[in-house]
């Protein structure tokens, strides 16, 4: 057995290696055990929280204007509107042309995203990064499933991903489950997951006025996907959950280690002050970033770590549910 080492600012995070494939690599990535507190937890969750348990489907307000049928509001007639949506009484009064407008109602859509990719299969403590990504994922499907909301689910690997569209009921959420539970050995690349592919996707595919919760750690997002994420803003509700290993957010004393870099050697010091210095000043860096965007995006920034317990995990989502 020896150590191995997982793509972080162009060196590599620390890992386990095994020269061969052992069963437990390919066990699923959350247990049965697990997937049961899971759905404790979602069962707990105060009741302001979610949905009344009563609602039907297709009986939740979006914020969204449209062609529903309760009254919202008046404004100006444009050439297009339907003339059936004039208001007479105003039109004749204010000696201009003004149309009603009507909320929509549509059933609430939840779409989670799972990076997947190698970076995300690295953990030093309890679970892989991608295990707990999982978890969270698995917490909010199974609330959303209790407030009678479609459920989506995306699972990114390295530029590849497969997408599961919204649908609502229990079988859909066992489905849902079943996905993110899959195994997820080592990957023999150490590269992140790459966007872009999926968030042009996303573009056209997500319903407007959804929840959108991405977990990933974000390494391999650039500039022009956060362009991206900003636009899906404007018709959706975009979380972002950033999950991260105690090893990224400080350098291990480890001392004088042997890294491979892109295939070639490469001997550090990880007492060296400036080493430790330029690893925190990345990390900070990536932090701020991500804290940007995240205000961009009106929304929030949530931040897990791979070794905290489910109750947590739970706890972090309950804050950022509002």
């Amino acid at each position: 057995m020896r150590f191995r080492l997982l793509n972080f600012f162009g060196l590599e995070k620390f890992g386990w290696h095994h020269p061969k494939a052992e069963p437990s690599l390919y066990a699923p990535l959350l247990s049965d055990h697990e997937l049961a507190e899971i759905a404790a937890l979602a069962s707990e969750a105060p009741a302001g929280r979610r949905m009344s348990e009563h609602l039907q489907r297709g009986e939740q307000a979006s914020r969204f204007r449209g062609a529903g049928i309760d009254f919202e509001d008046l404004r100006p007639y444009q050439p297009g509107d339907d003339p059936r949506r004039i208001d007479w009484r105003v039109t004749a009064r204010l000696r201009k042309t003004f149309v009603r407008i009507y909320g929509e109602t549509r059933q609430a859509a939840v779409w989670t995203v799972v990076d997947r990719g190698a970076s995300m299969r690295f953990g030093t403590h309890t679970r892989l990064k991608a295990a707990q990504a999982a978890c969270l994922a698995a917490l909010i499907l199974n609330g959303a499933n209790r407030s009678h909301d479609a459920l989506a689910i995306t699972l990114l690997d390295a530029e590849r991903h497969i997408s599961y569209p919204p649908r609502a009921g229990r079988a859909s959420l066992y489905s849902a489950l079943e996905a993110l539970r899959a195994p997820c050995p080592p990957a023999p690349d150490t590269a992140p997951s790459r966007w872009t592919n999926l968030l042009a996707e996303l573009e056209i595919s997500l319903p407007q006025g959804s929840r959108l919760w991405i977990f990933s750690d974000f390494l391999g997002l650039n500039s022009a996907d956060e362009r991206l994420l900003e636009r899906l803003a404007t018709r959706a509700d975009v979380r972002l959950g950033l999950i991260e290993d105690t090893a990224e957010t400080d350098l291990p004393q480890l001392g004088s280690i042997r890294l491979m870099a892109g295939g070639a050697a490469l001997t550090v010091d990880t007492h060296a002050a400036a080493l430790r210095n330029a690893y925190a000043d990345y990390h900070a860096a990536h932090h701020a970033r991500l804290q940007a965007l995240a205000l961009r995006l009106r929304g929030h920034l949530l931040v897990a770590r791979s070794d905290e317990s489910l109750p947590q995990l739970a706890t972090h989502l309950l804050s950022h549910s509002a």
